[in-house]
């Protein structure tokens, strides 16, 4: 089934809402502010396999959040797929993200460059602050990001 992937990418539809929330809650992704019209999304044929999108703060600062690709589809290129995609659609700029030191060359490829986190606007400062507050990233060097 793999061997023969035919990905199709679009905005995300109403018919979405579920397995997008069911792959971000099963690879423990981003739900907050959840708004299905922010996603864009990759199918096998109707098989939710990918999403992305962007979150919107109050401020109107815009965030690339919660990429996440099914774990039998990873390593085929369906996330660097799903930010082209993205980026092409949301022409809005800056958009800020934040990640793992670890991911800094693969968002590089897309001109994402780290930001100090003192540079951020104030709505997604409180967003930076709150994740490297949580657990999981103890063990994470989180870095912020930007594409103007």
């Amino acid at each position: 089934m793999l061997n023969n992937l035919n990905i199709i990418y679009s905005l995300a539809t109403e018919q979405d809402q579920l397995p997008t929330v069911g792959l971000l809650k099963e690879l423990a992704g981003d739900r907050s502010n959840f708004d299905i019209a922010r996603f864009y999304v990759a199918k096998d044929s109707d098989y939710l396999v990918g999403c992305i999108r962007t979150k919107v703060f109050v401020d109107g600062t815009r965030e690339l959040a919660s990429l996440a690709v099914n774990k039998n589809y990873q390593g085929r290129g369906i996330g660097s797929e799903l930010i082209k995609k993205l980026l092409a659609t949301e022409t809005f700029r800056p958009i800020y993200l934040l990640t793992s030191a670890d991911k800094e060359n693969f968002y590089k490829k897309f001109d994402f460059n780290i930001i100090n986190p003192l540079e951020l606007p104030s709505e997604f400062k409180k967003e930076y602050e709150k994740i490297i507050g949580l657990p999981f990233a103890k063990d994470l060097q989180v870095i912020a990001m930007i594409i103007k």
